[in-house]
């Protein structure tokens, strides 16, 4: 009986995911040789071929933006997936690009890594520590404004790099779920908070929030659940007409955190302001932990609603 649970077709993804996730826990897979490190090399080098900011037109640079992740990614994913397709074992492929697309594990070396320094009062290791996680300048942020960084930066890589990849395995495979990513990636190689980048990076940044708007939803209601529903909704509420995805992610989870998120920053010399939101209380260093110890019980009460879920589907479809 049990092994016939295992063999269903219907339960698959749920082993296969919670397989994958024990497997990225586990196992670091060095960043060097890491198929995500080839996309970010490859978008870096695309952007500086087709990229002239000083020269083209703003319309020329959302067009040069639009076509290059397509010219890049379709023979590739294209390639990839006839041979899924065509493979005896699909699953087991489905599996290895599940693996490579909620590559998370370096994160959280990273982050524990900078809250070390911080909690010892080495600013200067912090800092760079910080600058491999972060897209704002770190050189001059205080170890206020770093555990305020780092901890913004816990959920929203939790969210995107993670929680995303799931949703679009469930709904289109493996394929789905690296293509978001390598998306994903594109769309932090071209931010558009770097100057150089705000009308290239446009076409792609706008696929990815769309992407991104229904599994972060979904996730920031278990992320609630761990924390703090009613938090979360004060926090939301404080926010001002027409705030962004980005700030209103910032705001649900700074709400149920009590932490205040956001506020200006620096990308390339350049200051940008967003509004502060969340909690009323500024972070602390201990916060960096708090916030990674919300995504480890967001992660186990997602899986247990995904298998829940499944689990009814399997029961509806037995007892026809």
């Amino acid at each position: 009986m049990i092994s016939n649970l295992f063999l269903e077709p219907l339960l698959q993804p749920v082993w296969l995911v919670l397989l994958v996730i024990l497997i990225e826990r586990l196992w670091l897979w060095p960043v060097a040789y890491h198929p995500l490190s080839f996309f970010r090399l490859l978008a870096s080098r695309m952007a500086d071929k087709v990229n002239r900011r000083d020269t083209d037109a703003i319309d020329q640079q959302r067009i040069s933006g639009t076509l290059a992740p397509l010219v890049l990614l379709a023979p590739i994913l294209i390639s990839i997936g006839l041979f899924i397709n065509l493979a005896e074992f699909p699953l087991f492929f489905d599996a290895v690009l599940l693996l490579m697309a909620i590559y998370y594990k370096p994160v959280l070396q990273n982050l524990h890594r900078a809250e070390m320094a911080l909690k010892n009062n080495k600013k200067a290791l912090a800092r760079d520590l910080s600058a491999r996680l972060l897209l704002r300048q770190t050189d001059s942020l205080s170890p206020m404004g770093l555990s305020k960084a780092l901890t913004e930066t816990t959920v929203l890589r939790f969210f995107y790099q993670f929680c995303t990849p799931l949703f679009w395995f469930f709904v289109g495979g493996g394929l789905a779920a690296l293509t978001y990513r390598i998306l994903y990636e594109f769309s932090q190689a071209w931010n558009t908070r770097q100057p150089r980048f705000r009308y290239f990076g446009q076409p792609v940044g706008m696929v990815v929030v769309a992407l991104q708007a229904l599994p972060v939803y979904l996730a920031l209601f278990a992320f609630m659940l761990a924390e703090n529903i009613s938090g979360a909704i004060t926090g939301r509420k404080q926010l001002n007409k027409g705030s962004c995805f980005h700030t209103r992610i910032l705001a649900l989870a700074g709400g149920a955190l009590n932490l205040q998120l956001g506020g200006p920053a620096y990308y390339d010399g350049q200051k940008r302001r967003t509004q502060k939101c969340g909690g009323s209380r500024l972070p602390q260093i201990k916060d960096i932990r708090r916030a990674i110890l919300a995504t480890h019980k967001c992660t186990a009460i997602l899986l247990c609603l995904v298998s829940l879920l499944y689990a009814g589907l399997f029961a509806l479809g037995a007892g026809r």
